[in-house]
């Protein structure tokens, strides 16, 4: 369900532009943030990278400088997410359980309507649980993973189309407008997640929804654990978002009204007192995970 590497065509001049920044402004502790260009300064040292955190008011955003290669991040991925093709071989990195994935889906469908018949897009698909949920819920998913490990496993077990790119679903005599395109832990996976945003919005169709989730570096968790939260010692992970990044994000990606959404989870892993506090947290914005939909209005002209 992630995607690690980069879409075709910018993957030079990104790896360019951050060797760069690293000379030049990383031996003085600021950077430049890559998407509003704003002053940046060391926010965590990680092994394999920094975190660094906007400071402009109107961004924040915490990213990764250097980024891990391509060569790397494939290796990383056939270790930790995808060792073998029957899943045969333990993870270290676990896709999110069926029971939640189903609970999203169906709150989804009491937010917005029967999903039923729903073209879905699952970008990052990964071996597919997320489309498996939705194909037991009446929709119907094609899939995007650059893994070809996880391609396999996803269009083996479902027998739906997965791309290994946009470019490909491009390419293909279908019809590639979408109602619905989700990212379920992807975003932070991305080289430059506005400008793949700005690709995606392009296969939805005129009054379609993007769902995206990732994780809140407001959390208790990152605040408690700091280098040691998954989500900041992960190094597939290149970008870390809170509210007020995500949405930057997602208005830069060309999605200009994003709502968070924040759905009713009940983990099964949690006992009384931890569903409790889980629900606690997520009144008060300090849960892990944050939910944005956004909505693509009927009159876009794309």
């Amino acid at each position: 369900m992630f995607v690690g590497s980069p879409q075709s065509g910018s993957n030079t001049s990104l790896r360019m532009s951050e060797r760069e920044f690293h000379r030049e402004h990383g031996r003085i502790g600021t950077m430049i943030c890559p998407l509003c260009r704003g002053k940046a300064v060391r926010h965590l040292p990680l092994p394999h990278t920094t975190i660094w955190r906007c400071r402009a008011s109107h961004c924040g955003l915490e990213f990764a400088s250097p980024q891990v290669s391509d060569d790397e991040l494939r290796r990383i991925y056939t270790a930790t997410y995808y060792p073998s093709i029957d899943n045969s071989r333990p993870v270290k990195y676990g896709a999110t359980p069926d029971s939640v994935l189903r609970q999203v889906l169906l709150q989804l469908e009491a937010s917005l309507g029967s999903l039923k018949g729903l073209r879905l897009l699952d970008y990052g698909c990964g071996r597919g649980p997320l489309s498996r949920i939705a194909l037991e819920l009446g929709l119907v998913p094609v899939g995007m993973e650059p893994d070809p490990v996880a391609r396999s496993i996803s269009k083996a077990s479902l027998g739906m189309p997965v791309y290994a790119s946009l470019e490909e679903l491009r390419s293909q005599d279908l019809p590639a407008q979408f109602d619905l395109v989700i990212l379920w832990n992807v975003i932070e996976h991305l080289r430059q997640p506005w400008s793949e945003l700005q690709e995606i919005r392009r296969f939805l169709r005129p009054g379609g929804r993007l769902l995206v989730s990732t994780m809140n570096t407001r959390c208790l968790r990152a605040r408690i654990e700091s280098q040691r939260w998954e989500s900041y010692s992960n190094p597939t992970h290149l970008y870390y978002f809170d509210s007020g990044s995500l949405e930057r994000v997602l208005r830069c990606g060309g999605f200009h009204t994003p709502q968070e959404w924040k759905p009713k989870i009940r983990y099964p892993h949690h006992g009384a007192v931890r569903r409790c506090l889980y629900e606690l947290s997520t009144m008060f914005g300090v849960s892990d995970g944050l939910y944005y939909l956004c909505h693509l209005a009927s009159s876009t002209h794309l």
